[in-house]
């Protein structure tokens, strides 16, 4: 959802040599050159060049994601895709082969069917401003602001109204920075649109959470997995999203796995 060419210098010092040589004489005499010349001081080597910045090249930049299918590579992945943030947060990842983006840059970066069974998968990031207490009935029951503490996320989440469902936070960290981790799920007995002709849902959606620019999470299914790594980036909460359902397999956890892993966060 981060090698430099330097110039060279080389000095030289000439070395004056005198030879005197006399070809089919038994005699041989001393150079007048040689006795009459004062010896002179070598001359000092200068110090290098210090390399300017015009001839230290830049490193390349990480690109965004691409619209559509994904080549596999290091790409860059914003937690504030369409804010106006002076200074925007976000992340390097790794993306193997398989991969595309449903929009121009990304994110999220999805894998899998949406069709019966569902192996839908996908990697974002988000900042999240407001959390649903109840994600099947987010029209009647509006979302609340959250404080920019993962513990406060962690417990507006943890507290949402889903069927009995327990949450429970785990520490994670990921590239350096500290956390909780929590596995949010929907419900198997909730029916929403595309799945039945009565959804149980309000509007048909099941939404979970809003980012600072209004854009909601709405999940795809029943038993669908949001694996969140919440974490303190310098006092603001970023949060990673994994998503799966109960017919992903293991290896296909494990390349979720893999691309989490790969993940460089830049505040």
């Amino acid at each position: 959802m981060k090698t430099r060419a330097w110039t060279r210098w080389l000095a030289t010092m000439g070395i004056l040599v005198v030879a005197a040589a006399c070809s089919g004489v038994a005699e041989q005499r001393p150079s007048a050159l040689a006795a009459s010349s004062t010896p002179t001081e070598a001359p000092t080597p200068s110090e290098a060049p210090t390399p300017t910045e015009a001839s230290i090249p830049s490193p390349t930049p990480v690109p965004s994601l691409p619209d559509g299918e994904v080549t596999p590579g290091t790409y860059r992945m914003s937690f504030d895709e369409g804010s106006l943030v002076s200074n925007p947060a976000f992340v390097t990842l790794t993306v193997p082969a398989g991969w595309k983006t449903p929009r121009p840059a990304g994110p999220p970066i999805t894998k899998g069917s949406d069709a019966s069974p569902l192996t839908w998968m996908d990697v974002d990031v988000w900042d999240i401003a407001k959390v649903y207490q109840d994600p099947c009935h987010s029209i009647s029951i509006p979302a609340v602001a959250v404080s920019p503490t993962v513990d406060d996320l962690v417990a507006a989440l943890a507290g949402q109204k889903r069927h009995g469902q327990i949450v429970t936070p785990v520490d994670v960290t990921i590239d350096g920075y500290h956390g909780k981790q929590i596995d949010l799920m929907v419900p198997l007995n909730v029916v929403f649109a595309g799945f039945s002709n009565a959804s149980t849902c309000e509007g048909g959606q099941y939404s979970s959470w809003e980012d600072p620019d209004g854009g909601q999470r709405y999940n795809q299914g029943p038993g669908q997995s949001d694996l969140l790594d919440m974490l303190d980036v310098n006092g603001r909460t970023l949060v990673i999203q994994r998503t799966f359902f109960p017919a992903n397999t293991a290896a296909d956890r494990a390349e979720l796995q893999a691309i989490v892993d790969s993940i460089k966060i830049t505040p």
